[in-house]
């Protein structure tokens, strides 16, 4: 089977997981959002060579109580706290955990310490924090129409961007990180993503300019994350974080301009909800 054919069969296969997830309500928002931080936080940690057994457990776990900080999750798992608060409990229960984390570090590595440590953190920052912003875009009474946005937007850009940058690309926009995006195909993925986003803003209510603005926001933002990570990969050494996805490449080489978009959505939804109170 060509390449042609194994991308976009898989392709196909991770778009209907997608939204099935979403359409499945919270917890199949949620089951996604566990699956997607915790296979980027493990290819994250073996290019930052800090793949340990060790390491990869504490980043997991505290990967899951990160995304546990939502006030729907002690709900669906019918976690009753009495007097102990679940944000204290998590909080508590990861501090001693990065403590214990610490100190085996320590005494078993000395000042090597920081060279676990800091891709652990970096990697909750750059991983783990979005991950939870994007289960708060559904916060609330849960509506699928904000997460599916997040996902149609940064897939119109990629799209609208390739095809652009195919159809009339000639300069490059950054050729040490990404020798095949071009300044047309970026300019015409805005363009079109923030048409798309009108679209959306218009049929889901949520305001044509909105969408509009918020189309562009994510392209660019989608774009950064996209660059970001190929930085990642050329420090690495390495052409794909993975091959969890067939013809795909890992995670993080599908998630990598979702991770950027989704904190311009939720900030973008955020500061309306502050500025223009229904």
């Amino acid at each position: 089977m060509s390449n042609f054919w194994v991308r976009a069969i898989w392709g196909a296969v991770y778009v209907a997981v997608v939204v099935f997830s979403l359409l499945a309500g919270f917890k199949g928002q949620f089951a996604l959002t566990a699956v997607i931080s915790s296979l980027c936080v493990l290819e994250f940690l073996r290019m930052q060579k800090a793949g340990g057994w060790l390491s990869t457990t504490i980043a997991l776990t505290l990967n899951f109580m990160v995304l546990a900080m939502h006030p729907h999750v002690p709900e669906f798992l019918h976690f009753h706290s009495g007097s102990v608060p679940w944000e204290t409990l998590l909080i508590s229960t990861a501090g001693l955990l990065l403590i214990l984390f610490f100190c085996l570090h320590l005494f078993r590595s000395g000042i090597e310490i920081l060279t676990q440590v800091s891709p652990m953190a970096f990697g909750l920052l750059y991983i783990s924090v979005p991950c939870l912003l994007f289960l708060k875009t559904g916060e609330g009474v849960y509506n699928w129409q904000l997460p599916m946005m997040v996902f149609i937007l940064t897939w119109s850009s990629d799209t609208f961007a390739y095809l652009v940058g195919r159809a009339v690309g000639k300069r490059k926009l950054y050729e040490a990180l990404s020798p095949k995006k071009t300044l047309e195909g970026f300019m015409g993925g805005v363009l079109l993503t923030a048409a798309a986003g009108a679209l959306l803003g218009y049929i889901w209510e949520f305001g044509l300019i909105s969408g509009l603005v918020l189309g562009m926001l994510v392209s660019v933002a989608g774009t950064a994350g996209d660059l970001f990570e190929s930085a990642l990969k050329r420090k690495a050494g390495i052409k794909d974080s993975g091959n969890v996805i067939p013809g795909h490449g890992g995670a993080l080489d599908r998630f990598d301009a979702f991770l950027f978009a989704v904190v311009v959505v939720y900030a973008w939804f955020s500061v309306n909800q502050y500025l223009f109170p229904d």
